[in-house]
């Protein structure tokens, strides 16, 4: 495998046990994606269609995915920043099972939404370019540090970020599979827009801050183990992307607050995340 290069002189190989670890993670997720393609096949739509198109199909795939595999990897995201949390080395150089496996299947799942992203967005330029650039962005920051074996711990605290997205997702299903048109159906619906909503404060609005805020607290308490052990790359790159998330996690939070006050309201507000 050629060297990555980080930027003028430094370059790093992908070594072999990465490798195959990655493609295992990839496999997974490929396997993963085609059972819950099996799954939305026998559930009902809210809008019956004789030929459902490949966009259609991809999408509700999507649905049946994405609640528990972002549960879990949610779930590893938050054991491993609590594992690595404890000094500046372990921050910046640690790394653990569920920090690995974190990333890894983290960034499995980017490589295969990117082209699926940019082919059924494709009539909505404005999030498709949100979405595949995020998702992009997070591939290739969160694969760059599996790469180097440093900063796992800001990789996960990014990551916990998405332990919004399952609340999100259930009420996008509900409306690709039969839609809110029970008492109870809707009723779920509801709570999981206030879910979604309480959970973004935390795992968002608050998280992305407090990663900026310890990562440049790190460099300034033992520039010896951040700022002269890591790439101009790394310590540019890194940052960038936080901080870009920040920016649409609150444009995003504007509307989950606008559909929630809708919903709680009784009407049918629509959000977007």
């Amino acid at each position: 495998m050629a060297p990555i290069v980080l930027h003028a002189g430094a370059s790093v190989a992908i070594d072999d046990a990465l490798q195959k670890d990655f493609a295992l993670a990839l496999a997974l997720v490929v396997v993963l994606s085609l059972v819950s393609d099996l799954i939305a096949a026998r559930l009902p739509r809210t809008e019956a269609t004789v030929t459902e198109t490949a966009k259609q199909r991809i999408d509700a795939a999507d649905k049946v995915l994405i609640t528990p595999f972002f549960s879990v990897v949610g779930y590893l995201a938050c054991r491993a920043s609590y594992e690595l949390r404890g000094d500046v080395q372990s921050r910046w150089h640690g790394e653990t099972w569920a920090s690995r496996w974190c990333g890894l299947l983290y960034c499995a799942k980017m490589f295969i939404d990117v082209p699926l992203n940019f082919y059924t967005l494709r009539d909505e330029p404005g999030k498709r370019a949100q979405m595949v650039g995020h998702h992009a962005l997070s591939f290739v920051a969160i694969g760059c540090g599996l790469v180097v074996t440093r900063c796992g711990f800001f990789a996960c605290l990014a990551v916990c970020s998405e332990l919004s997205t399952p609340f999100l997702n259930n009420i996008m299903a509900i409306r690709v599979f039969g839609g809110a048109t029970t008492p109870a159906r809707k009723a779920f619906q509801v709570s999981s827009g206030v879910l979604l909503w309480l959970a973004y404060i935390p795992f968002r609005l608050v998280n992305f801050p407090y990663w900026l805020w310890t990562f440049f607290a790190d460099q300034r308490l033992s520039p010896a183990r951040t700022t002269e052990a890591c790439t101009a790359f790394e310590l540019a790159f890194f940052p960038a992307v936080i901080f870009l998330l920040l920016v649409l996690s609150s444009i995003w939070f504007v509307s989950i607050t606008r559909g929630l006050v809708n919903a709680l309201g009784g009407g049918g507000g629509k959000k977007t995340a």
